[in-house]
């Protein structure tokens, strides 16, 4: 069975049914035209592939997110031409929807979540209407000038999760009829209802257990039959993981911006369940509650069931937006971590998806941090896999060295030694892999790893199709091999479900940057930056920044970013021998000599064949601007002095 990650078309004739009793054989006629004349031709043209006729619609795949939605835009435009001369009950109109996911391929077909989504997309969407989801919104939203209306988080038939959709049309279009958003924003607020009262009925369920330990088998049982907290199943990490994001404060002192404060506690409250797999993060409707009203943390966690409060304000002031965030312990009543953001004011959404993005992903770290150090404490008397693979998470959460790398393995070994099919543990060990290769932390063996990392991964991801870190790793797995294009879909679709993820918009970048695109790597790296200039893994990017500047010839600004790689994580000898050939190719010799000597201090045995040898992807696979600039690079190694070997 092969699968892969490609951009899914779906679209169909609206009213077929209607049309053909109205004038079957001139109905007949026009669709085939149509197809004949537009549809088909326009797939070609766009680089893409008819996968099958479904008699009044049809099914195609494409390898470019960004052509698939050139095709449906040029489609909706063609067709709209040729019921030029026909009554409004006679116009033939598509509906389109289009997804990128991944999917299983087999004698010629595609099959799988990924297509059901793009099927149940083009179902929303109104006649001559486009329809995308997250993954493809955040894919072409830079790259086309389009509007994007948000249709929310849309629950379809046959797909375990809310979809979230975007109706998509070019800028400078007429916008939907009033009645049609309001009929979908009246849908949209019954489904929200919906959820609400499935997530209380949740919470309710796991109150109840704690009253009623012994019947944990049953509550497991009827938990997962409810396919919207399939997580909240796994209790013994949701009661460990367990927080609600109360109702920031408004200080600016303006009601009209209650609407930007709620927005942070409700992104963020989305976030944060994306970014911690297998928590249990309250629902905003119940956080709610407590709105306006004085809280007692000790009394929210006995209300709640939670073991952690998220609670803070937000001020808009002028140009400036600063966000205040504390993390309390509704145990202790104690604060564990605080953090202040400050922010210029020019897009109050771009602004608000920052906030949130810095926060769940800094508040997501520093709680698996206190839960593995609870974890360790804890581990003589009741040890279990959620203790070794949160152990091994926080581990893997700081910055990369083959130390880090080797002391998380065996963690994640002894949690999958407890439970095969602990999916934190399969993908923490798959990890453990790819980043040896993609740091060279290894003395050979560089197949056998990736080999090990494709294996832990697919079961990682049969377990669980949208667990984060699973779907992150593959990322990774793909650059490691060199199928950079295969990278950039799988990072885009860890982007559509977790927007602040900086280390997604990291990986686009890296590939971007192999691929020789180097202005379009610097932007996905300051993206990343934006979100995270507190990550862990900040170093990653700082030094692809570094390598970027080099090639496009400002040695000054890529010597600045190397620095602050090589501050960030001074285990990584990578950077110092960038930094030292860089350098040495500007005329800095005694910098060049101090850098080289860092370098050779953290790896003795590195020679200028051995770290190009040991990159963490095949240069082959690369283009030829990279492998010019590339060329650079050695160059000034020899000049530093580094031996050939």
């Amino acid at each position: 069975m092969k699968r892969k990650l490609t951009t899914i078309l779906s679209a169909d004739v609206a009213g077929y049914s209607r049309l053909m009793g109205h004038d079957e054989e001139g109905t007949h006629a026009r669709v085939a035209a149509l197809g004949r004349e537009l549809l088909e031709p326009a797939i070609d043209a766009h680089g893409g592939t008819l996968i099958k006729k479904t008699g009044d619609g049809l099914l195609a795949e494409f390898a470019s997110v960004v052509e698939a939605v050139r095709y449906a835009i040029e489609v909706q435009q063609g067709a709209a031409e040729r019921n030029a001369g026909f009554s409004p009950d006679q116009h033939i109109a598509f509906r389109i929807g289009i997804n990128l996911g991944d999917v299983i391929v087999e004698a010629g077909d595609i099959f799988g979540d990924g297509v059901n989504v793009a099927v149940r997309l083009e179902g929303l969407a109104e006649p001559g209407g486009i329809v995308v989801s997250r993954a493809v919104r955040e894919h072409v939203r830079d790259k086309l000038k389009l509007t994007f209306e948000d249709l929310g988080e849309q629950l379809v038939r046959n797909i375990a999760r809310p979809v979230h959709a975007f109706h998509v049309r070019p800028e400078g279009s007429a916008p939907e009829r009033t009645g049609n958003v309001r009929n979908r924003s009246l849908r949209r607020g019954a489904l929200a209802a919906v959820a609400a009262l499935a997530v209380a009925m949740v919470i309710q369920g796991a109150v109840w257990w704690t009253t009623h330990p012994g019947s944990l088998p049953a509550l497991t049982a009827a938990l997962s039959r409810v396919t919207w907290a399939s997580q909240v199943a796994r209790t013994d990490l949701a009661a460990r993981l367990s927080i609600v994001v109360l109702p920031f404060a408004n200080l600016s002192g303006d009601p009209q911006q209650e609407y930007f404060v709620d927005g942070i506690t409700e992104s963020l409250t989305t976030d944060l369940s994306r970014a911690l797999p297998g928590s249990f993060v309250v629902a905003r409707g119940t956080a709610f509650t407590y709105k306006g009203r004085p809280v007692d943390a000790n009394q929210v966690g006995r209300d709640l069931n939670v073991r952690y409060l998220l609670e803070g304000s937000a001020m808009a002031d002028g140009d400036r937006v600063r966000v205040n965030a504390q993390l309390i312990d509704a145990q202790t009543n104690t604060e564990l971590w605080a953090e202040r953001f400050d922010s210029q004011r020019k897009d109050m959404l771009e602004i608000q998806d920052q906030i949130v993005g810095r926060l769940s992903r800094a508040v997501g770290l520093r709680l698996v941090d206190i839960e593995a150090r609870r974890s360790e404490r804890e581990r003589s008397s009741n040890p279990s896999a959620v203790d070794f693979a949160m152990r091994g998470q926080a581990i893997v959460n700081r910055p990369a060295s083959r130390e880090t790398m080797i002391a998380a393995r065996p963690l994640f070994q002894r949690a999958l030694e407890y439970d095969p099919d602990n999916v934190d543990a399969l993908a923490g060990l798959a990890t453990t892999y790819v980043y040896e290769v993609l740091n060279s932390y290894y003395e050979n063996g560089r197949e056998e790893r990736l080999r090990k990392a494709t294996a832990l991964i697919q079961r990682a991801l049969a377990i669980e199709p949208r667990h984060i870190v699973a779907l992150k790793i593959h990322a990774a797995l793909f650059r490691a091999e060199g199928l950079f294009d295969d990278a950039i879909a799988a990072s885009q679709v860890v982007i559509a479900q977790n927007p602040g993820e900086p280390w997604a918009y990291k990986e686009v970048g890296l590939s971007e940057l192999y691929l020789g695109r180097f202005h379009e790597a610097l932007d996905w790296f300051e993206k990343a930056d934006r979100i995270g200039p507190r990550d862990p893994s900040r170093w990653i990017w700082l030094g692809a920044m570094g390598r970027a500047q080099f090639f496009l010839g400002r040695d000054k600004e890529a010597i600045r970013l190397l620095k602050l790689s090589a501050d960030a994580n001074p285990n990584d000898a990578r950077a110092y021998a960038l930094l030292a050939a860089v350098y040495a190719s500007s005329g800095g010799t005694d910098d060049a000599a101090s850098a080289l000597a860092s370098c050779l201090r953290l790896r003795p045995e590195m020679t200028i064949n051995r770290l190009f040898a040991d990159w963490s992807v095949p240069l082959q696979a690369t283009s030829a601007a990279y492998q010019r600039q590339h060329e650079r690079f050695r160059e000034g190694l020899r000049i530093a002095g580094m031996p050939e070997g």
